[in-house]
């Protein structure tokens, strides 16, 4: 499995992945939840284009990594 960056031009997700098909299935749930709120705003068949999908680097991972646990100490 790889660390795939799936981006659209606004915001991304990683998701671990075979492929960069399988890749953007698994990121669509990632991605549809980041635009929760321009959905309400512009309804629901805002369309969401994926614009990237490429093997993540060791740069991106460790942010996002950094990132998530910095929410779950604020959680808490």
């Amino acid at each position: 499995m790889t660390t795939f960056l799936v981006a659209t031009l606004s915001r991304y997700v990683l998701v671990e992945a075979a492929d960069e098909v399988q890749a953007r299935q698994l990121a669509q749930p990632g991605l549809e939840e980041l635009y929760d709120k321009e959905r309400e705003r512009f309804g629901n068949d805002f369309l969401i284009e994926i614009l990237t999908v490429r093997p993540a680097t060791q740069e991106e991972i460790d942010l996002w990594n950094w990132h998530h646990e910095m929410i779950a100490s604020h959680a808490s």
